[in-house]
């Protein structure tokens, strides 16, 4: 009987494996969005940098703005790979669906899901740069422009909350201003924490709480957006700072519970890799 020979290429087993969809509008992009995982470390100008690395690029079609989502748990990790789309990929289908209801965002162009042994390590989000300040830089002025905000910015949040359209991270540094004649034009970013349902007068509230304001502008924009929907703008003050004392409670404690669980677990996971793949390498072969 001929012997049976079971062997596997470890060199398939590592191979990085890629997804992605790229918007009609930027097929010359191609090979630029393929080729940042080799690329982005040493492409563009940093916007931002922390767990998550945001860059502006120059492209033939124009200056773009690349989101590397990385450093995500283990559990995170696999759920993206098998259950949930990735924050990439959500960030251009959401901003796709807000321009559809109307809402402004960066234009989207692509993302980009790299797997490594089957699971997501890394993704990477693309939309075309848009030169308007965001909100957070906007407040930092002082004077009568910043109170000229206020009323624009609550009517803005309700038209979203209307539509059934929730950021979950509604903050200052996540919604951009363009000044117009008529005003203030708002659009969105970092698109991937929002959701789609219905939305409460009380959950538009707690929606406001992320933003970057003082008591006092809290206190005004709070109430805007209270009036306009016929509400009392007291008994919405009282409602919003109950809401926002007991979320920085909840928040501390997540914090917490996060640095003394799932730290350790990634360790776990990720820290030993080398020695798993010593371990199955030896087995394979055994």
């Amino acid at each position: 009987m001929k012997r049976f020979d079971f062997r596997i290429d470890l060199r398939e087993l590592f191979m990085q494996t890629k997804t992605y969809t790229l918007s009609n509008d930027f097929t010359d992009l191609r090979d630029f969005i393929l080729t940042l995982p080799l690329n982005f470390d040493n492409a563009g100008t940093i916007i931002q940098d922390n767990r998550n690395v945001i860059k502006s690029i120059s492209t033939p079609q124009g200056t773009v703005v690349v989101k590397k989502f990385s450093g995500m748990y283990f559990f995170n990790r696999l759920a993206y790979s098998l259950f949930r789309k990735s924050k990439a990929a959500r960030s251009y289908l959401y901003s796709r669906q807000l321009n559809d209801k109307g809402i402004s965002t960066p234009p989207p162009i692509a993302w980009l899901d790299c797997y490594k042994f089957g699971l997501l390590n890394e993704s990477y989000f693309v939309s075309l740069h848009k030169p308007d300040k965001t909100l957070r830089q906007m407040t930092e002025v002082k004077g009568t422009f910043k109170s000229l905000l206020y009323k624009p910015l609550a009517s803005f949040a309700l038209t979203l909350h209307q539509l059934g359209i929730y950021h979950d991270d509604f903050s200052s540094g996540n919604i951009l201003i363009h000044e117009t004649p008529d005003g203030y034009d708002f659009s969105m970013v970092d698109l991937n924490r929002i959701k789609f349902q219905k939305v409460s007068f009380e959950q538009g509230l707690r929606n406001l709480a992320k933003l970057a304001l003082t008591d006092d502008e809290f206190n005004i924009l709070v109430s805007e957006y209270a009036r306009i929907q016929n509400k009392s703008p007291e008994k919405s003050c009282k409602l919003f700072w109950s809401y926002k004392r007991r979320s920085s409670f909840i928040r501390k404690i997540r914090k917490r519970l996060k640095k003394y669980a799932l730290t350790p677990l990634e360790s776990i996971f990720t820290g030993r890799r080398v020695l798993f793949l010593m371990l199955i390498e030896e087995l394979i072969w055994f």
